[in-house]
């Protein structure tokens, strides 16, 4: 499952996945995400990011790729995306799959928010 919560304060669009999902699924959340990203975008809001996957198993690669593919279809360049993670391992894996996206994988949410933030930061490495 993938829920997603536009009401943070700061702005920081909140996105949630548990479990497993498909191709299909990805799809779905990435309609409806980019409706809310084209309204932000139309007030010259910035793009900021959270994406929670501690409950989510790791996809399979068919479903890795196609959310690479709609991250790439959905994000602008100066857009925020922070990972939140449960270990090393998933860091390492996600961050293996980020490429050149300005996304950072992060096992604090803390350090993810104030990565999202605050621009001068440096995604970690």
């Amino acid at each position: 499952m993938i829920s997603r919560d536009y009401s943070d304060e700061d702005g920081i669009i909140l996105v949630t996945a548990t479990g497993a999902w498909n191709e299909h699924d990805v799809d779905q959340h990435y309609e409806a995400l980019r409706l809310e990203i084209a309204a932000r975008r139309e007030t010259g809001l910035p793009i900021l990011l959270l994406s929670d996957v501690t409950q989510a198993k790791r996809q399979a690669p068919a479903v890795e790729r196609r959310t690479m593919w709609q991250i790439e279809q959905t994000f602008a360049p100066g857009d925020r995306l922070a990972v939140l993670v449960t270990d090393a391992d998933d860091k390492a894996h996600v961050r293996g799959l980020l490429g050149k996206a300005d996304m950072a994988a992060f096992s604090s949410k803390i350090a993810a928010q104030m990565w999202l933030l605050y621009e001068g930061l440096e995604a970690p490495r």
